[in-house]
């Protein structure tokens, strides 16, 4: 994916794609998502799903800013964005 990256950018996601479909056990369940959750809904779960030990990574493409959906859930969470969130 390296030489992929170097050589094609344009292509890395659907190299990350399928490398994540092909390598981690029921790949396919992290890579596709149903249309009928939202970004929040999204982020939730999978922030109900994480621990100190799994934490979560954000892949960006260009264009893609999650910060707005982690106030959010920070707030859902009674968390303050402004103070507590860094």
């Amino acid at each position: 994916m390296l030489v992929c990256r170097c050589l094609r950018p344009d292509r890395i996601t659907v190299a990350l794609d399928n490398f994540i479909k092909r390598t981690l056990p029921n790949g396919a369940a992290f890579v596709e998502c149903d249309n009928t959750s939202s970004a929040d809904q999204i982020l939730s779960s999978a922030y109900s799903d994480s621990t100190p030990m799994t934490p979560i990574f954000f892949i960006l493409s260009p264009g893609a800013n999650p910060i707005k959906n982690v106030q959010n859930l920070a707030k859902s969470l009674g968390f303050d964005p402004t103070k507590q969130l860094h």
